[in-house]
């Protein structure tokens, strides 16, 4: 099976594919190799891994039921009989010498199936072209692109029952509103049928014909790094070679990090870091809006009972947990610890799930209201690490937050008429 490599109209290289899907060969002589995807240069094969990686991962959702019940051989068969095509970037295939223009398929602009959330597995009508975005969805998290009213944007599910994950997106969200951040995702809650779970989420696409999504994952294999220089610090470099700003982009990142901390975010891997490029210039514009922050607030897990347990918190990201991210962060100033969403208003928005129990979101309000005082305690200056070995819990000692704050300054040497002169107390 031959097919033709293209970012829209522009053809890269020719690729065989196998029966299931997979990438069979390519030809290593590109014809415009400088539009081809981010990939490691220097990875004989990295054509067949790309591929492999755009595919839906078999673990979303019910992606498994969908392709055994399509006659699928896999997430890299679907892939290849959509096209594909994406949402989030301009690259496709066309069969060879089939004439197939980007104006015919695209999916920004044309009509598409595939709300598999909503039980569409799509491909059986010949209303519109029976192509989906959804062989290219990443993640695991039960999810889907869909057209409401005229808009497109991604519906996602939870992981079980609950609506934890849907409503921690909503959460983020009005953390960012809050904190008049402007580049963000914003999720809503929505009913989906047919789901054992109360709530799902909704999100507006962000790219577009004119920008495409890149992740931290394509950038930082994308050159090669030096033993000495961090992930963070690579990302940031090649990210400045592509004509993205180092200033904005530290800032960002520091705010991100910040946010994700007082969330107890957990999952800022690579692929849920991206920037912007621009269509034509290919150059990077901005960093791409915060999102997937899901998995915060301790979904699925218990809620720590103490502040070691607070700050230990493991992460998939630039680093292997919270206190390792913090002390990338150059500005620790960029999120207001005053206008950060109350524990009623998580609480609130927590009981709107009818499956979960009350004991349970009176801990995760009062986790994330002790993560606040924790991070107070960071941006006053003082050393995380210290506070998880030796400080002890201010509810032991019979203080409240600032209380305990105010005490801990005028252990630095700080008289305490002048820590409560300058916090206005």
């Amino acid at each position: 099976m031959n097919y033709v490599l293209k970012r829209k109209d522009e053809i890269i290289t020719v690729i065989d594919f196998a029966d299931d899907g997979s990438v069979y060969k390519f030809h290593q002589k590109f014809i415009n190799p400088e539009l081809a995807p981010l990939h490691d240069a220097g990875n004989f094969d990295w054509l067949k891994q790309w591929w492999k990686r755009r595919s839906v991962p078999i673990s979303q959702g019910n992606i498994r039921q969908m392709l055994e019940k399509k006659g699928l051989l896999g997430p890299e068969d679907y892939l290849l009989k959509n096209l594909g095509l994406s949402l989030t970037d301009y690259y496709w295939i066309s069969p060879l010498d089939s004439g197939m223009t980007w104006n015919e398929v695209n999916l920004f602009d044309n009509d598409f199936h595939g709300d598999i959330l909503l039980g569409e597995a799509g491909g059986d009508s010949d209303e519109i072209p029976h192509y989906t975005p959804n062989g290219s969805l990443q993640g695991t998290l039960e999810k889907s692109w869909t057209i409401l009213n005229g808009e497109r944007g991604l519906l996602k599910g939870n992981r079980d029952h609950l609506s934890s994950e849907s409503i921690n997106e909503v959460i983020a969200s009005k953390m960012h509103q809050m904190q008049n951040f402007d580049n963000f995702t914003e999720y809503k809650l929505i009913k989906i049928n047919g789901r054992s779970y109360d709530y799902g989420c909704y999100s507006k696409l962000f790219t577009s014909q004119e920008l495409e999504l890149i992740s931290a994952y394509d950038v930082v294999c994308s050159e090669k790094r030096s033993n000495d220089v961090s992930y963070f610090e690579h990302f940031i470099k090649v990210c400045g070679k592509h004509g993205l700003d180092e200033g904005i982009l530290r800032n960002y990142l520091d705010y991100m990090i910040l946010s994700d901390f007082v969330l107890s975010g957990r999952d800022r891997h690579l692929s849920n870091v991206s920037v912007l490029r621009d269509a034509e210039s290919l150059q990077f514009v901005m960093p791409a809006p915060i999102y997937d922050s899901g998995k915060c607030l301790f979904v699925q897990d218990s809620v720590p009972s103490t502040d070691k347990g607070l700050l230990s918190i493991k992460t998939e990201s630039f680093a292997g947990d919270e206190l390792k991210l913090l002390n990338l962060v150059s500005d620790r100033n960029l999120l207001d610890v005053t206008k950060l969403p109350s524990r009623s208003l998580v609480e609130g928005l927590y009981g709107l799930d009818s499956q979960i129990d009350e004991r349970r979101i009176r801990l995760v309000g009062e986790g994330y209201e002790r993560k606040i005082e924790l991070f107070r305690a960071f941006q006053l200056g003082q050393d995380l690490h210290k506070i998880k070995m030796a400080v002890p819990d201010h509810r032991k000692v019979g203080l409240n937050a600032d209380e305990f704050v105010i005490k801990q300054e005028v252990k630095t040497g700080r008289t305490e008429e002048s820590v409560r002169s300058r916090k206005g107390r």
